[in-house]
């Protein structure tokens, strides 16, 4: 058996536990803090701290009791989600679909809360490149690439619902954004998709080069 067919046989092995666990803990804390900053924006404006929201950046309009509800029992549900996967993953490895869908989740539920509370002018819009970051654990091209692909798909729903806002949105006025500032960040969720999947190749590289020199033979990237 060659040295390619060795390393995509063990690939799977070689898919790190820890690297699934440490990626939950990291996602439940950006969730609370996410939801912090949610907080921010819809205590402040009861306690009269105007000057504290300018500083932050939260200058758009108070977020109603329903608003607040609605962004609360999302993020409830997030962190659920959140908690069951980071107790898969102390067990075993997720498999490529089960983490597609973590990744998945994470844009749905980063998307629903961004359009019920700053939208795209907001602080929580970094949460797509969060996102992007904990794909490339998996040292995974095709994870990084739906991942890109994901995170492009829920910026631009956020554009489109608060440019076309229906139900229960049109109840919060949240600021545009400029198109120079959604071109950019467009193209910066692509190139960060970009810059993850070269670095995942170069792991690999460098993997396969520890195993020819184990093996003392020709091996290829197992990339795919």
């Amino acid at each position: 058996m060659g040295t390619a067919d060795s390393l995509k046989q063990k690939k799977s092995q070689w898919l790190p536990a820890a690297a699934d666990v440490r990626g939950n803990l990291v996602r439940m804390i950006a969730i609370l803090g996410f939801y912090a900053v949610h907080l921010l924006n819809y205590f402040l404006p009861a306690l009269g701290e105007s000057a504290v929201r300018t500083a932050v950046g939260l200058k758009g309009p108070s977020v109603s009791g329903v608003v607040h509800l609605a962004v609360s029992i999302l993020v409830f549900a997030w962190l659920l989600q959140a908690m069951g996967v980071h107790l898969a993953s102390m067990t075993r490895p997720l498999t490529r679909k089960l983490a597609l869908a973590v990744i998945v989740g994470d844009v749905v539920w980063l998307t629903a809360a961004l359009c019920f509370s700053t939208g795209a002018a907001g602080p929580m819009v970094a949460g797509y490149f969060l996102i992007l970051g904990l794909s490339a654990l998996r040292l995974d091209l095709r994870l990084i690439r739906w991942a890109t692909v994901a995170t492009c798909f829920g910026y631009l729903f956020v554009l489109g619902a608060t440019r076309w806002p229906v139900g229960l949105l049109k109840e919060i006025q949240v600021e545009a954004v400029p198109r120079y500032h959604q071109i950019m960040t467009i193209v910066a969720l692509i190139l960060m998709g970009v810059v993850l999947g070269q670095v995942v190749r170069l792991a690999w590289g460098i993997v396969a080069s520890h195993r020819r020199v184990e093996l003392g033979g020709q091996s290829e990237v197992p990339h795919e």
